[in-house]
C-alpha cells in the first residue's frame, strides 16, 4: 500500500460517489442539480456511460505498441486486459455472495450501479497500476505460451462479441421491418407529458411494432426509439410503461446492457461472468420498479404488477425491457408489492469503489522466472556502476562475486505496468546499456530512457534478499 495508492483510490471513490449523488438528485426532483445543465447533462448515468470499458482498453492497446512496438505492446496489452478480467472476475464473485443482504437495506438503484464499479476502475487502470508498486499474488504463464493462448482469448471474443453483435443487428432489422412512428394523438400526449414530467429532451422516436413488450434501444440521436407491441393500452398503462422506459434511456441503461454484453466477451470463459451479467441485467429493471413506484398507493402497484405479467416477454438485442424473463419477475414483483423506501447508498458505492481500486492490480500475470543474469543482464550488458540508496557510489566491486550472488536470487518478470515505488534501502546498478536496475527487498525495477520514453520492467523477487552477502562483493 502505498500513499499515491491511497488517494488515487480517494478521488476514483469520490468522483463518483459526487456522481451517484448528483443522478440520484436528479432522479427524485432536486431542481437545483437541472440547473443550467444541458441535455446531455439531465441523463442520470454516474459519471462515465458504463461502454467507456471497451474504449479505454482500445486506447491503452493502440499506446502500448506505438511506445513500445508491436511484439512488447500487445504483451503489455495482454497484461493490462488480464488485470481487468481478473478484477472483474473478482469483484463479480464477491458482488453475487453479498449483494442478496445489500438489499435489504439498500436501494435497488445502488446495487444496479455496483455491478457497474469494473466499468468504472477501467477508466483510472493505468493510473491505478502505476500506484501499486507489486501484486500479491501472480498467474506465471511462460512467455512461450502467450501467443497460443492469446490466440484461443481472441478467438472467443471474436465469437462471443459478434455473436452479440449479429443478435442485435438481426434483431433490430426484424424490429424495425414491422415498425410505424405513433400516431396516436392520446398516446402521444401521455408520452410528452411523461417526457417533460422527467425533463427528457433528447430525440426519441416512439413506434408500435410486432413484439411481445415494450422496450427501448439505440445508444446515440439517430437510433434510440421506444417500442410499443400493437396492443391498446389505457392511458394509467401507457403512463407506466413511459416512466419505466424513460428512466431507462435517462440512465443510459441500453449502454449498461453493451457493456454486460462486453464483460460476456471479455469473460467468455468464466461462466461466473456470465451468471453475473444475468444478474445485473435483473438489477437494472428491479432499479426502475423502484423509482416508478415509489410514490404509488398499494392499488397502483398492482396494476404494475398485473402490467409487468401481461407483457412478460424475453427481450432481444441489446434492449431494455419493461418485462423480462419469468425467473426475474418473480423477484420483481415481490419487491414491487411488499415496497419499502431504502437507503440510496451513496456510501456503499463510495466504499466499494475504493476497495476495489486498493485491490486493483492485486494479482497479475507473470510471463519470464529465472536470475538476474538470465533475465536482465541477458548476453551483452554488464553493471558499470552501483549506486545505493542514500546515493553513495560504490567505486569498485567484484563483478564475478556480485553476479554470482545475484544469481541467486529468483526472479519472477511482471507482465503489466508498475511503476518502481520504494520503502527502505535500495541498489541501483548501472548497465552498460544504458538502464538502470533498482533493487529493493521485494523487487528489481528495471527502468529504459529511450528516446526520452521511460519504459519500466517489474521483477518480483521470489527468494530471500541477504543484503550482507552482496554488500560484500563491494570493495
Amino acid at each position: 500500500m502505498t500513499i499515491r495508492q491511497l488517494v488515487w483510490a480517494g478521488i476514483t471513490a469520490l468522483v463518483f460517489g459526487i456522481g451517484f449523488h448528483r443522478a440520484w438528485q436528479r432522479e427524485h426532483g432536486s431542481e437545483g442539480s437541472n440547473l443550467f445543465a444541458s441535455e446531455r447533462e439531465k441523463e442520470t448515468h454516474i459519471v462515465v456511460v458504463p461502454t467507456v470499458l471497451f474504449w479505454v482498453l482500445l486506447t491503452f492497446g493502440i499506446i502500448f505498441i506505438l511506445m513500445l512496438g508491436l511484439q512488447e505492446g500487445l504483451i503489455r496489452f495482454a497484461a493490462l486486459l488480464a488485470d481487468v478480467m481478473i478484477v472483474m472476475s473478482g469483484y463479480f464473485a464477491v458482488l453475487l455472495i453479498i449483494l442478496p443482504y445489500l438489499r435489504r437495506t439498500f436501494s435497488a438503484r445502488v446495487c444496479a450501479v455496483l455491478w457497474l464499479v469494473p466499468a468504472f476502475l477501467s477508466y483510472y487502470s493505468y493510473l491505478l497500476l502505476q500506484s501499486i508498486p507489486l501484486p500479491k499474488l501472480t498467474l506465471y504463464i511462460p512467455r512461450s505460451s502467450l501467443p497460443m493462448i492469446a490466440g484461443v482469448w481472441l478467438a472467443g471474443f471474436l465469437v462471443t462479441g459478434g455473436y452479440y453483435l449479429f443478435s442485435h443487428i438481426m434483431f433490430r432489422r426484424r424490429v424495425l421491418s414491422t415498425a410505424s412512428e405513433e400516431t396516436d394523438a392520446e398516446t402521444l400526449a401521455v408520452w410528452q407529458r411523461e417526457r417533460d414530467a422527467l425533463n427528457y429532451s433528447l430525440p426519441v422516436r416512439l413506434l408500435r411494432a410486432d413484439v411481445s413488450a415494450p422496450f427501448s434501444m439505440g445508444q446515440i440521436n439517430q437510433t434510440r426509439c421506444t417500442v410499443l407491441p400493437r396492443y391498446e393500452y389505457t392511458t394509467k398503462e401507457l403512463s407506466m410503461i413511459f416512466i419505466h422506459e424513460l428512466h431507462h434511456l435517462q440512465r443510459c441503461d441500453v449502454d449498461t446492457k453493451v457493456f454486460l454484453c462486453l464483460c460476456r466477451a471479455l469473460c467468455w470463459f468464466n461462466p461466473l461472468v456470465w451468471f453475473a451479467a444475468k444478474k445485473a441485467a435483473g438489477d437494472l429493471e428491479l432499479s426502475c420498479d423502484e423509482i416508478v413506484t415509489e410514490n404509488m398507493t398499494d392499488e397502483q402497484r398492482k396494476a404494475y404488477a398485473h402490467l409487468l405479467l401481461e407483457a412478460s416477454a424475453p427481450a432481444g438485442g441489446c434492449t431494455t425491457s419493461l418485462s423480462d424473463s419469468a425467473e426475474t419477475l418473480r423477484y420483481r414483483l415481490k419487491g414491487i408489492l411488499h415496497f419499502r423506501k431504502r437507503q440510496a447508498g451513496t456510501w456503499l458505492l463510495m466504499a466499494a469503489v475504493f476497495v476495489s481500486a486498493m485491490s486493483f492490480g492485486i494479482i497479475s500475470v507473470s510471463d519470464m522466472r529465472g536470475s538476474f543474469a538470465s533475465l536482465i543482464l541477458g548476453s551483452d550488458a554488464k553493471i558499470v556502476k552501483i549506486v545505493e540508496s542514500q546515493f553513495r557510489g560504490v567505486d569498485q566491486f567484484d563483478s564475478t562475486a556480485l553476479l554470482a550472488e545475484l544469481d541467486t536470487i529468483e526472479l519472477e518478470h511482471i507482465a503489466g505496468l508498475r511503476d518502481g515505488i520504494f520503502e527502505g534501502e535500495y541498489i541501483t546498478f548501472v548497465l552498460s546499456d544504458g538502464r538502470f536496475a533498482s533493487m529493493s527487498d521485494k523487487a528489481i525495477f528495471v527502468d529504459d530512457y529511450d528516446r526520452g520514453r521511460r519504459n519500466s520492467d517489474a521483477y518480483i523477487i521470489r527468494s530471500g534478499m541477504d543484503w550482507e552477502a552482496l554488500r560484500s562483493t563491494f570493495r
